[in-house]
């Protein structure tokens, strides 16, 4: 199981249990690279899970090997899909929450590995936000979708000028993504590899404010 730390939110949801949201580092960061990232989008009510990748990379961590091109090490993302698997079946217990009041977001490494999850996995999340990655095995779908990818809603974005991965590949994953039935909402932001203040947290604050608020029962207007 990875190793992960919890920092509840900072005020007391409105309803019963409060929407948690799981964070997946890119190469060589570790779970303390994002958590002062965290108070950016400003979200109170959420709750947030830092974990690290499963293998040691010049003083952070990594969740595969990688190949010529980025390609990924296809037995290394199986096996980390595999140990955050277990590590979500645990945290879910520790929360007492469903998966389903559950965000994942991935940075990099962390978002192909947060797609895996939603696309290959058996579980519905809260949503899946996708910052700065790419797609494995976009080739396999959707004869490999898992049984909860038709129900999934995933926002996707990524930096026009980023130098590790160049829009051009990435753009035509999330095309063909969308194209195969995924609820999928893609956004261009003038940034390198990284993530972007002015625009994108704004954008990513809004979606998940969205996503929490319509997974919330609706109030009965005859109730007394």
């Amino acid at each position: 199981m990875l190793i992960y730390e919890v920092v509840p939110p900072k005020r007391r949801p409105r309803h019963e249990t409060a929407f948690h949201c799981l964070v997946l580092h890119g190469l060589g960061d570790s779970m303390a690279g994002w958590m002062p990232a965290a108070p950016l989008f400003d979200l109170p009510e959420l709750g947030w899970v830092f974990a690290n990748a499963p293998d040691e990379y010049y003083g952070g961590y990594s969740w595969f090997e990688l190949g010529e091109r980025m390609y990924p090490d296809a037995a290394g993302v199986h096996r980390s899909r595999a140990e955050l698997e277990e590590t979500i079946d645990h945290l879910l217990g520790e929360l007492a929450i469903p998966s389903e009041r559950l965000f994942v977001l991935g940075f990099s490494q962390g978002c192909l590995m947060a797609l895996e999850l939603a696309l290959r996995g058996p579980r519905v999340f809260a949503g899946v936000v996708a910052i700065s990655g790419w797609v494995h095995g976009i080739e396999d779908y959707p004869a490999q979708f898992g049984a909860a990818a038709p129900e999934q809603h995933v926002l996707m974005t990524h930096g026009l000028l980023d130098p590790m991965l160049p829009i051009d590949v990435v753009r035509p994953q999330a095309a063909a993504l969308k194209q195969l039935g995924l609820d999928l909402e893609w956004r261009e932001y003038r940034k390198d590899h990284g993530l972007d203040p002015a625009m994108e947290v704004g954008d990513v604050r809004r979606w998940l404010n969205q996503r929490m608020a319509g997974a919330l029962p609706k109030p009965d207007p005859l109730a007394t």
